[in-house]
């Protein structure tokens, strides 16, 4: 026996789904007064359906894949194309060809002459620097001690400071203490029968003199200048026989001169003999005119008008 199907029943709208806001009113779309016929019969549908959510999640779109570039939107700049038609309308572009290329040589040339300038200073500074390094280190090598001394005895011999002052840095250093393997002693480094000897030109041999004297600077220094200015009123000024004469002794330097082979005219000693009495004389005017440089410089002599 056939039963008959339950008639499909009508749901309920909930009340409030019903009603609208004035917004959704005005933007719905109206109705047709006559809708189309619906069918007698529907199709059947199922008891039960499955609930819906009253508020559906919203969806985010998907993330850019790792890595992919974006794309920026160019801006159009109006300062390129103020750039560009100050440009077009400047002087360059109404210049000829070959006026162009002057003011390219020109400009050319005075980068050059720029680039060379600013090239030759630094190598003057650099120059001047090598230079002041050179002096520094000269002083160093050549100090100058016992100035007022040197100066006053010297003079009073009539004698160049300078040479006094390298005789003493080529013989003790400036060591008033110092003493050679031979037995001479202080700044200057004088023999024992030479002190004696100076002692006695001095008229000081019976003046409580003995050879301990030697080691006081001002003593020292007294007797080596006397002793030089001896041997350069004897040599006639010659700084080369003078140091010979002081390091080799004076009866060498007369032999010397009398040989044809190291004097051509008997006056001018043009080859010294013994290699270490050669040294002494280089090192010693060497440091003379280091002295002269930095400590005693010789005055410019000032020219006379002829009458």
């Amino acid at each position: 026996m056939n039963t008959p199907s339950p008639a499909p029943q009508r749901r309920r709208r909930h009340p409030q789904s019903m009603q609208q806001t004035p917004e959704q009113a005005m933007h719905s779309a109206p109705q047709p007064m006559h809708s189309a016929p619906q069918p007698m019969h529907s199709a059947p549908q199922p008891m039960h359906s499955a609930p819906q959510p009253m508020h559906s999640t919203p969806q985010t779109p998907a993330p850019a894949a790792h890595g992919a570039p974006r794309r920026r939107r160019r801006r159009p700049s109006r300062q390129f194309d103020a750039i560009d038609s100050m440009l077009e309308d400047s002087f360059l572009e109404r210049m000829s060809t070959p006026v162009r290329i002057l003011l390219i040589i020109l400009c050319a040339a005075v980068f050059l002459a720029c680039s060379i300038g600013i090239t030759n200073s630094y190598l003057r500074q650099q120059e001047e620097r090598r230079r002041l390094e050179a002096e520094a280190a000269e002083r160093a090598q050549h100090p100058l001690e016992y100035a007022d001394l040197i100066v006053s005895y010297a003079l009073s011999q009539d004698l160049d400071p300078a040479l006094v002052s390298a005789v003493i840095l080529c013989e003790s250093s400036y060591n008033p203490l110092a003493e050679s393997r031979l037995g001479a002693r202080g700044l200057m480094q004088l023999m024992e029968d030479t002190a004696g000897w100076v002692a006695h030109k001095l008229d000081e041999d019976d003046a409580g003199y003995t050879f301990d004297l030697l080691y006081d600077p001002e003593t020292n220094i007294r007797f080596g200048t006397w002793y030089l200015g001896y041997l350069s009123r004897r040599f006639g000024g010659d700084a080369t026989k003078i140091i010979c004469a002081y390091h080799a002794g004076q009866g060498n330097v007369d032999a010397w001169l009398k040989n044809p082979d190291y004097s051509h005219d008997g006056v001018t000693l043009n080859v010294i003999p013994t290699r270490d009495t050669a040294a002494y004389a280089t090192r010693v005017l060497r440091a003379r005119d280091i002295y002269r440089k930095h400590y005693f410089p010789l005055p410019t002599p000032v020219p006379t008008e002829p009458q």
